[in-house]
């Protein structure tokens, strides 16, 4: 009992000198990157402030103070669901997005579809070159409608927009949209 006691003593006061040496320059280095961090956000805040005009740079040394206060936060994408889609398209104004977010339901097959679309979260299907289009995230893919859909939509019969401009490549594609029920709405 006695030897393995020593030996454990043994063992906690034997650390060398560049075991010492190595872990106060590992932790001296860890508060220097921390460091470098902060100090390269601040350059770039106060390089936006010299852009900006007098009123405008009072707002910018508020950032600075509260970007040395804590972390940054990064934007939180909602689960895939109707309603959250459904709230995405109100909030880009998406013209008749109760029948918009039906095409994203049958697109996706309840967004539960596999092989599809819905794997680069593009969930109206779109296509470029006989591929489908990849978005980092699913609201990228309804920011996306809405830019089609600007770019195309004059008004009207909505359901007869998506056959003319190509998007009901079915014959039975605007009795599906129609015949899908969505409770919440």
């Amino acid at each position: 009992m006695k030897s393995t006691l020593n030996k454990k003593t043994a063992t906690k006061n034997n650390i060398s000198s560049s075991d010492v040496a190595y872990r106060l320059l590992k932790k001296k280095l860890s508060k220097i990157k921390r460091s470098l961090f902060i100090l390269i956000g601040i350059l770039s805040l106060l390089s936006f402030k010299s852009n900006q005009t007098s009123k405008a740079d009072s707002l910018c040394i508020n950032e600075v103070n509260d970007f040395t206060k804590g972390p940054i936060i990064e934007e939180v994408i909602p689960e895939l669901t109707p309603e959250n889609v459904y709230a995405e398209l109100e909030k880009l104004n998406v013209k008749h997005p109760e029948i918009v977010l039906k095409q994203s339901i049958l697109e996706t097959g309840w967004y539960d579809c596999d092989y599809c679309s819905l794997e680069g979260n593009n969930i109206f299907g779109f296509r470029y070159k006989k591929k489908y289009i990849q978005f980092e995230n699913w609201t990228e893919g309804v920011a996306y409608y809405k830019k089609w859909q600007d770019k195309r939509y004059k008004g009207g019969d909505y359901y007869n927009f998506l056959r003319e401009v190509g998007y009901a490549t079915s014959k039975t594609y605007i009795s599906k949209l129609k015949s899908i029920k969505i409770d919440f709405l």
